[in-house]
């Protein structure tokens, strides 16, 4: 009897054994189950994701300056010292159409909120839509960036110094200076075509642009039945260094200049009634952009009315990237900068009343991490044979600006 009762436990704790055994199973069964339902999900939700990515990318940075300005008029008695936002922009950008061969139909909206502090603000810089079928031939269409010079090519956010040069702020409608009176951040609104020949991993040694343009800046609508042409011929010998050759034709709207600055008008040679009048812009450079250091080289003519000006500049840096771990970059950085206004007589050279910019400046900077930098600029400038009231010899600057992106 004994021998039944411990056969018959024996048989009990076997099958309750195999129970539970069973039991575990199937809850390891239903747990990797649930688990793989889990990363399906997630996985469909990193697929949706990457759509939208694809779509709509938001990016943008802000810059905060502080300057320090010596006009050297009467020995420092005059300048400012201020603190301010210098530009505050927000982009919309993505890809509508991926296909074939490298196909894309892509879009962009940017935006500057920080221009509505400007006496006619318009935040609004880019706004286009772009269509390349294939590496040799796109088309582009809205308001965008004129490509024509090498330094307004350049974003701001990833530019070496603080401030762009002479020549470009007054030849290429870059800054408040520009000489048809124009600050469009060399922006404008019309179409253009562009590729490139001759492919290599990353580039293509050939490339061309060329357009049409409003030639009235950015946000307004032509006022005439005139448009800006445009043409730009780029060479690059390798990723890193491009020689190019750009022309502009166009004509300017200076009715504004003539009732707000008729000074300004007549010192330019023009007078009358003449409110528009035809501009040509002709230049070139080389660029060179490596890991540890950039050289830029550009020259550009101008005729604008009467008015002929030139300029150049000259930059170089190096870049050093820290071993550590997470320690950044830091760049130091060099630019020689010449602007002459009214320099010619016909197509002769007289500057007896020209007005002649030489700028000297020197720039440091440091990138602790990717979407952060800060900048500090010493420029020397000398002004000769000025006839407007800014008049001064020389002029001093100290500039401390700030980036962050995202």
């Amino acid at each position: 009897m004994r021998r039944f009762l411990l056969i018959v436990a024996a048989l009990i704790i076997a099958f309750t054994a195999s129970a539970q055994e069973t039991k575990s199973i199937g809850q390891n069964e239903s747990s990797i189950s649930e688990i793989s339902t889990r990363l399906e999900k997630s996985e469909k939700r990193l697929a949706t994701l990457e759509k939208v990515r694809q779509y709509v990318k938001l990016s943008g940075f802000i810059q905060g300056e502080y300057d320090w300005i010596d006009n050297g008029a009467d020995r420092g008695k005059t300048g400012t010292s201020s603190f301010y936002i210098r530009r505050l922009r927000m982009m919309v950008s993505g890809d509508l159409y991926r296909g074939a061969k490298g196909a894309k139909l892509d879009y962009r909206v940017y935006l500057d909120i920080a221009r509505v502090k400007l006496p006619n603000p318009n935040p609004i810089l880019d706004m286009y839509v772009r269509y390349q079928p294939c590496k040799e031939f796109g088309i582009q269409f809205g308001q965008f960036k004129n490509p024509v010079t090498f330094e307004a090519s350049i974003s701001p956010a990833q530019y070496d110094f603080i401030d762009f040069s002479y020549v470009v702020s007054n030849l290429a409608k870059m800054g408040a200076n520009d000489v048809t009176g124009y600050n469009a951040t060399a922006r404008d609104a019309g179409f253009q075509l562009f590729g490139g020949f001759v492919h290599r991993d990353g580039y293509s040694i050939i490339n061309y642009n060329v357009g049409v343009l409003n030639g009235n800046g950015i946000n307004a609508k032509d006022d005439n039945k005139s448009k800006d042409v445009f043409g730009r011929l780029t060479f690059k010998a390798s990723k890193d260094m491009a020689f190019t050759t750009y022309y502009q034709w166009g004509e300017a709207n200076l009715s504004t200049m003539k009732s707000d600055n008729p000074t300004k008008y007549a010192e330019y040679g023009w007078s009358g009634s003449a409110e528009y009048v035809m501009f040509h812009r002709a230049g070139g450079g080389l660029f060179y952009d490596g890991k540890r250091g950039f050289a830029r080289a550009e020259y550009i003519a101008g005729v604008t009315g009467s008015l002929v000006s030139e300029g150049v500049y000259v930059s170089g840096g190096y870049r050093h990237h820290f071993q550590k771990k997470n320690a950044g970059m830091m760049w130091a950085c060099g630019m020689v900068d010449y602007y002459c206004r009214n320099c010619f007589s016909y197509t002769k050279r007289d500057t007896k009343n020209a007005n002649i910019d030489m700028r000297y400046s020197l720039c440091l900077g440091y990138a602790p991490i990717k979407y952060f930098h800060i900048q500090l600029a010493y420029t020397l400038e000398n002004r000769l044979h000025y006839t407007f009231d800014d008049n001064r010899a020389f002029g001093n600057a100290i500039k401390l600006m700030a980036t962050a992106s995202f």
